[in-house]
């Protein structure tokens, strides 16, 4: 019997994942037929800086998922995010068209049109999605969506998220280059929220807050919608980077004592407690407390917390999320960081867990919340209606930019 595949690609600084999913017929929900996971190279920050390396990791990790999976893939589901990645916020305001006063789709496509005609043009810029936070129908406001509703006017509120042009076309020649096709993208936060948080979490107020390798990028729901999001340039990679000065070796040695010894809890140590640097650098003869360790990670990651709360206050949400905040990526899994979330920000912290599809290793931790979200993502467009933003993200598809890329692709 025929089967049905999907596959995503999630390029972050630390590592370029490939997930590729298998329905059979007749049946509903994907299974995970194969993982690859290369080291990334040529990216840093989620930035494409090396052409040459980043295509070397992309083959790397979409041939060992295809080995996995025994099946050939012709195209991928993308997941962005990245310092490129920029919020905005645009108003869009229409008349009602309808003589009767009935809103229409029409409308509320139009609305969503006025809206993108006030976002500041910018050759460099690309718009990813235009997510309505709420509408208002004359002096009625919190409507979600107003089509069959009577009014005279009808104004949207959106979320606007954009990327670097230039960024695309590196990405997208990137895979262009190892043979594949990109049939849709996503931001990597809405793409994970996918796979993690529940429908009730979004409606209460959460904050997904993902730790990767360059960056910590974050997006924030309520009432069932995004009504914010964001990059903090600081990753796991910034941490590493202090380890590497404050015990006096190279980086490579400070990311496995990192990972070997690394918390967030430096209480928990006694000064006695030691790590003897000879275990990771041949005929090294240092060592140095696990306490000390501790004090370096708490001091970067309350960095991260900060800006988090920052970003939080600056839309009226600090501390009151009754849902709290996921964590995921790599960074997530320090020991003692959901405590220390829990302190630096006066909320209900809790590590993500990927809750889709049906996996067939333990590779889905929260570094892989991404790339099994974008697979969600990809199955739900597939198999659902799209909302009033997603039809307009539809349309707006058949841009300059995404002419220029199918001109691209076999």
């Amino acid at each position: 019997m025929a089967a049905t595949f999907l596959a995503a690609l999630d390029v972050g600084t630390s590592t370029v994942q490939t997930i590729i999913a298998r329905r059979e017929r007749g049946e509903q929900l994907f299974r995970i037929a194969g993982v690859g996971v290369a080291p990334s190279t040529g990216v840093r920050r989620g930035v494409i800086v090396d052409l040459a390396d980043a295509m070397s990791s992309i083959r790397q990790s979409v041939e060992e998922a295809r080995h996995a999976a025994g099946v050939p893939i012709r195209s991928v589901w993308v997941a962005l995010g990245g310092v490129h990645a920029t919020i905005a916020s645009s108003r869009g305001v229409v008349a009602v068209s309808r003589a009767d006063q009935e809103i229409s789709f029409e409308d509320v496509r139009r609305a969503i049109a006025a809206a993108e005609t006030f976002i500041p043009r910018n050759p460099n810029r690309e718009v990813l999605h235009m997510i309505p936070r709420e509408f208002r129908v004359d002096q009625e406001g919190g409507i979600r969506d107003p089509v069959g509703m009577h009014g005279v006017r009808l104004e949207t509120d959106t979320l606007v998220i954009q990327c670097g042009t230039s960024f695309l076309k590196n990405l997208f020649k990137c895979i262009e280059g190892v043979g594949l096709r990109v049939e849709d993208y996503v931001f990597a936060p809405l793409a994970a929220a996918e796979a993690v948080l529940t429908k009730r979490q979004k409606e209460l107020g959460v904050m997904l807050l993902d730790i990767g390798g360059g960056t910590a990028s974050f997006i924030v729901f309520e009432e069932g919608m995004p009504m914010h999001a964001g990059v903090i340039p600081i990753g796991g990679h910034h941490i590493t980077n202090d380890v590497a000065i404050g015990f006096k070796t190279h980086v490579d040695a400070a990311e496995e004592i990192k990972r070997t010894y690394g918390s967030c809890l430096p209480e928990m140590f006694a000064k006695r407690d030691q790590i003897q640097l000879a275990e990771f650098i041949p005929d090294h003869m240092g060592a140095y407390s696990r306490r000390e360790l501790a004090e370096i990670i708490r001091a970067r990651l309350s960095d991260v917390f900060e800006l988090v709360g920052k970003e939080l206050k600056r839309i009226g949400r600090n501390r009151l999320l009754p849902a709290g905040v996921v964590v995921i990526g790599g960074s997530s899994m320090i020991p003692g960081l959901v405590e220390l979330a829990r302190e630096e920000l006066g909320l209900p912290v809790e590590r993500g867990i990927p809750r889709v599809f049906d996996a067939v290793d333990d590779k889905t931790v929260p570094s892989f919340a991404v790339a099994l979200g974008t697979l969600q993502w990809a199955h739900a467009r597939m198999r659902e209606p799209a909302s009033i933003w997603e039809h307009h993200l539809g349309r707006m598809r058949q841009s300059k930019f995404a002419r220029w890329l199918k001109s691209l692709l076999p």
